[in-house]
């Protein structure tokens, strides 16, 4: 009864939840299903790409909006392209000696117009250069990397590790309903999350000038695009950005909920040895069980969340730093799109380090476990000093953590950086403040 609850109400939705981006597993599939979800996989990746396509075509940047990089400069009016056409004929001299380049300018253009407009038009260059590696090549990089690494692991290599996990949590907890809750209560606050972003993407590409930057001439300002057409790119961008941000929650989430299931899983484990509902010897080897899990999300499931966590990480710091340009120019427009878009980014960057930091608690509580039966005399009466020697002596030893970049993560270092950040979150209001009062004198 237990098992088809578990099946019905967490395991079956959770599932079709994974396959709204393609990763439902193998598993669970029969054969014509496994054919269907490589195709879905297939299709989300192509609108994934085109989604990358879009958003350097627009100059959307996910850190802080549209770019507002100028156009090369011109020279005196005329294009620096059309230069070679208004200077004079080179003419080169052949005497003895190394030879000689000659070029005559007319009159209305000086060298040192012509300098100017070089060296400008190279640091636009330089810019724009700098701006497509690391805004657009390398962000792109690391979320098409761990989707695909994502589509590996549920699809291919997670085998019955999701499905075994699910099982054994709802067998041993007592609540199997406040699974089911908690289930929900994720994806309810991802959905919150993709509403807010989605919304903010919205908001910008209405409140912009314009949109499309990259494209051919005939479409260069978005002024210049029909009514419709504007409709249409608006739209394409939202759903394409939309995608990009499903994959990132729903990946998130996973992680989150297998977290939560290894912290129940532990819980359930640690009552039954209390109350001696299980023999010392079978709680080792629920143990063991437990540990080849831990292993699975930290050698396998964080992958693609280290990949995800990293990009979020670069949206948030380049966000603040954003903001912070924003107080100095304006600071009335600080309270607007750019905290929305830090706060957005910040949430969802932390997550997978709360969830990792409280399964590592529930680890190091696990080492207690020896110690806490020891002191039980009446619960384990009928249990001989050796075996609880033995299970004292194998739960100190115990040295589990969830892990993610290959660190393990701590809640002690975890609030020590938030402590921090809220510090520098109370002194930029100050100083906010400050420029506040500056700008009304």
């Amino acid at each position: 009864m237990v098992l088809r609850y578990c099946k019905g109400k967490f395991l079956r939705p959770y599932v079709c939840i994974l396959g709204l981006i393609g990763l439902r597993p193998n598993a669970v599939d029969v054969d014509l299903c496994t054919l269907l979800g490589h195709l879905q996989s297939i299709m989300v990746l192509m609108l994934l790409l085109a989604g990358y396509v879009l958003q350097y075509l627009s100059g959307f940047r996910r850190d802080r909006g549209f770019s507002t990089l100028d156009p090369p400069p011109t020279a005196t009016g005329m294009n620096f392209d059309e230069l070679p056409q208004q200077l004079s004929t080179t003419t080169i001299s052949t005497t003895s000696g190394p030879a000689v380049v000659t070029t005559s300018i007319p009159g209305g253009l000086g060298f040192a117009t012509v300098t100017t407009a070089a060296g400008s038009i190279m640091k636009t260059i330089m810019l724009n250069t700098s701006e497509m590696i690391f805004i657009y090549i390398i962000p792109t990089l690391l979320h098409l990397g761990g989707f695909v690494i994502a589509i590996y692991i549920y699809r291919f290599a997670d085998n019955e590790h999701l499905q075994c996990l699910i099982e054994k949590v709802f067998i041993l907890c007592n609540i199997p309903r406040r699974l089911v809750v908690t289930l929900w209560v994720y994806f309810i606050l991802g959905a919150l999350w993709l509403a807010g972003s989605t919304a903010y993407i919205y908001l910008l590409t209405l409140k912009h000038s314009y949109v499309i930057a990259r494209l051919p001439s005939r479409w260069s300002s978005w002024d210049e695009l029909d009514p419709t057409d504007r409709d249409y790119v608006r739209i394409f961008l939202c759903v394409a950005l939309f995608f990009h941000d499903l994959v990132q929650v729903v990946i998130i989430i996973s992680y989150s909920l297998m977290c939560y299931l290894l912290r129940c899983y532990l819980v359930g484990l640690k009552e039954k040895l209390l109350l001696h509902t299980i023999e010392p010897l079978n709680w080792m080897r629920e143990i063991c069980e437990f540990r080849k899990l831990l292993h699975h999300l930290n050698a396998k499931i964080s992958l693609p969340v280290a990949c995800l966590a990293l990009l979020n990480l670069s949206y948030t710091f380049s966000s603040v730093a954003h903001l912070f340009q924003d107080m100095n120019s304006c600071p009335i427009r600080v309270f607007s799109y750019t905290v929305a878009n830090v706060l957005l980014w910040l949430v969802i960057s932390l997550t997978p380090f709360f969830q990792a930091a409280s399964l590592t608690a529930y680890c190091r509580e696990t080492q207690t476990c020896g110690h806490l039966i020891s002191i039980r005399p009446f619960v384990h009466r009928n249990t001989s000093s050796e075996d609880l020697n033995t299970v004292l002596l194998y739960a100190s030893s115990l040295n589990m953590s969830a892990k993610l970049f290959r660190m393990p993560i701590n809640a002690h270092y975890l609030c020590f950086v938030v402590f921090v950040c809220i510090v520098a979150l109370l002194t930029f209001g100050m100083c906010l403040s400050l420029a506040i009062d500056g700008g009304g004198d």
